[in-house]
């Protein structure tokens, strides 16, 4: 797997219900990836789905072992989205020459304790970290490389399964709040002002 998705490959999305899950289940289909989704909500499954995911697994401490079970040799890749407590089982379930990617920390950033990299990051596999405090633009990461018009106009014209995020007025800040803490927004939250 280099920089892009290749039709056949199949990639794991670990947090896909975030929205930047959700975008990546939506970006990967596009591109031809086989996609499984990874949710602690059962009743998140239907809604990945639809976003173009062809298999949906719930997050567990046995996660690993299912992928494994299904994919002997490993997958070709992983989006990590829930952050250090995960990554590096994620690295466990890819195959030879597989790509993880660590790109939010939702589940808990902080060290990683007594990692020892030689042990514990299985040979030939790779792993990098995108990290939005990194400038947009920069020449580490020049805006020519990203797609903006291509993602604009697949989301018009319903390529990309977009949610609307959900728009409190200020005054209803609490009712976002209380959204929030249930993890019932399934998306983001806007709050105006």
């Amino acid at each position: 797997m280099d920089r892009k998705f290749a039709p056949g490959q199949t990639v794991l999305i670990r947090g896909a219900t975030s929205a930047l899950g959700q975008a990546a289940i939506n970006l990967a289909a596009h591109a031809g990836a086989r996609v499984i989704a990874t949710t602690r909500n059962p009743k998140r499954v239907a809604g990945l789905e639809k976003l173009g995911a062809k298999q949906v697994l719930l997050e567990s401490t046995e996660l690993r072992d299912r992928v494994r079970a299904y994919y002997s040799q490993g997958i070709d890749g992983v989006l990590d989205l829930i952050g250090n407590t995960t990554i590096l089982e994620s690295l466990a379930m890819l195959r030879r020459g597989g790509r993880a990617c660590l790109a939010d920390f939702s589940g808990g950033g902080g060290p990683l304790t007594n990692l020892e990299p030689v042990f514990q990051i299985p040979n030939a596999r790779h792993l990098s970290v995108f990290a939005s405090a990194v400038v947009t633009g920069d020449a580490e990461f020049p805006l020519a490389e990203i797609p903006f018009q291509n993602i604009v106009d697949r989301v018009a014209d319903g390529t990309y399964k977009a949610k609307s995020p959900k728009i409190f007025d200020f005054e209803d800040i609490a009712d976002a709040h209380r959204l929030m803490e249930s993890n019932g927004a399934n998306g983001k939250i806007v709050i105006r002002v």
